[in-house]
């Protein structure tokens, strides 16, 4: 080998080799390549303790390599994918089985369709299934029907997601060759070149959503479908919460909302705009700031669905959010979005919190006077009418709601 280059460079190759081959897996690929990416991830992946082995077999550090794969490799994951390299390898290709969720969206309720169920037998393109849903949408007489599909892929028969597994995978090999660097202490400028790349590669780094879910929405009158685009600031996975003490200490004064009106009114004078952003509270006194861009208000709507979803098992306890909006004349609310807001007469800057007791607050700040700190001030401080919030909120109310009600029954 190559004396220039360092211990873990064949690692570094095989393990960006394997993360190549998911960059290419994707929700509308067909069959036939899904599969080959998955056979070549297997392949790929298993290949890097394989090569560790090599590297490290005649050095000191072969006994802490065998430590730090005991402790981060040897777990159902890692076991699973021995399997399914031999397997693919040796047997058949990978048995790939993938599941679609239509949910459709409303101030209502959230309402989903049965589950479709695909594998290399049946598969046809989401644009079909899509399309296939135009006569039930005009019979449900909307001016717009909000909805996404959402992809799941499974071992054909198996019920762990793969998206999970990977992710915990990848992380679990990641560290691994992190301590394992520091422990070796080279340097070796294709291992960073290798490291670089691999940093950048977006199937570990993304939102899960931004992978496996698109929004959608149906224009009845012009029977036309649009599909949304969507921006978002993302910590990565488990990096996401913090203290809401480090919130205490920026604003010490006042309460959450009022906190939460301040951190945004400041940043919306310097850059007079703002991405939508949602703070989540936890009852272990931590929160999330989830900021997100989107081009259809589906999004908004899927977004606070999912939230809801996490209130028991995560013990959320807060929620609030802060977006532009338009003000409108009533007599065009019988128009759609597209066309509503050519006819807008005023954007604001609207505040909204719900917490689990159900209490709720809102605020409006007309977005051509928030310079005006006296304004501010006669908006913060006004003595509060009743709150009304979104109908996008609703999810999340029902919820909290819902938990509220069965602590009164205990």
């Amino acid at each position: 080998m190559n004396n220039s280059r360092g211990l873990l460079y064949p690692a570094l190759h095989k393990f960006y080799s394997a993360l190549s081959s998911l960059e290419k897996f994707e929700k509308g690929t067909n069959f036939f390549d899904n599969i080959g990416y998955l056979d070549n991830f297997f392949s790929e992946y298993r290949n890097i303790t394989f090569v560790l082995q090599h590297s490290l077999a005649h050095t000191d550090f072969l006994a802490t390599y065998e430590k730090l794969r005991n402790e981060y490799l040897v777990n159902s994951v890692g076991k699973w994918f021995v399997e399914k390299r031999n397997e693919v390898l040796k047997q058949q290709p990978f048995d790939l089985e993938k599941r679609i969720v239509i949910t459709i969206y409303s101030a209502e309720a959230t309402v989903s369709l049965p589950e479709l169920i695909f594998t290399i037998d049946n598969d046809v393109e989401i644009s079909t299934i899509v399309d296939s849903l135009r006569v039930t949408f005009m019979s449900l007489r909307q001016l717009e029907v909000m909805f996404s599909s959402e992809f799941f892929f499974y071992e054909h028969g198996h019920t762990e997601d793969l998206y999970d597994s990977f992710i915990f995978g990848i992380n679990q090999m990641r560290l691994l060759l992190a301590v394992l660097k520091q422990a070796i202490n080279e340097h070796c400028k294709l291992s960073d070149e290798l490291e670089s790349k691999i940093e950048l590669m977006n199937f570990y780094r993304v939102p899960k959503d931004f992978l496996l879910v698109d929004d959608y929405v149906f224009f009845a009158k012009k029977d036309r479908f649009e599909k949304g685009s969507r921006v978002t600031m993302w910590g990565g996975h488990g990096q996401t919460k913090s203290p809401i003490e480090n919130l205490n200490k920026a604003y010490p004064n006042g309460d959450l909302f009022s906190k939460f009106e301040l951190m945004h009114l400041v940043t919306f004078q310097m850059q007079k705009t703002l991405l939508p952003s949602c703070l989540v509270v936890y009852g272990d006194d931590t929160f999330e700031l989830l900021t997100f861009g989107f081009s259809i208000k589906t999004t908004v709507y899927r977004k606070f669905n999912e939230i809801a979803k996490r209130i028991e098992a995560d013990a959320i306890t807060n929620v609030l959010f802060v977006t532009e909006m338009y003000v409108y004349d009533p007599k065009h609310l019988n128009e759609d979005s597209r066309e509503r807001v050519k006819h807008a007469q005023k954007e604001i800057l609207a505040f909204y919190m719900v917490d689990k007791e159900l209490a709720m607050k809102s605020h409006a700040y007309d977005t051509n006077k928030v310079d005006d700190f006296n304004y501010i001030a006669s908006v913060m401080f006004v003595k509060p009418k009743k709150p009304e919030l979104p109908y996008f909120m609703n999810p999340v109310i029902r919820e909290f709601d819902r938990l509220k009600s069965n602590q009164k029954t205990l």
